[in-house]
């Protein structure tokens, strides 16, 4: 099944993402600032990151520099939205 990993902050954005993605089959997972995105790559593998830019904590530029330094290869190959 393809893992869709949604890094928004505004809780009312990140459930709509989650239920229309959902619904259209996808397994969807949140995360609220991009720290929270990295502790659920170390869990998970996902296919996709859809992540917010301005976030508290990490925003979503922050994070995406760490995910694509590390040490494993889906890291630097996941696609990235950012919006």
């Amino acid at each position: 099944m393809f893992r869709i990993l949604i890094v928004e902050d505004d809780l009312e954005t990140q459930r709509l993402f989650a239920h229309v993605l959902s619904k259209n089959g996808y397994r969807v997972d949140c995360a609220r600032n991009g720290k929270e995105a990295l502790s659920a790559l170390d869990r998970e593998y996902y296919d996709l990151l859809i992540s917010d830019i301005m976030m508290p904590v990490m925003n979503g530029y922050e994070a995406t520099k760490m995910i694509r330094s590390l040490d494993r290869e889906d890291a630097k190959e996941i696609p990235i939205i950012a919006m």
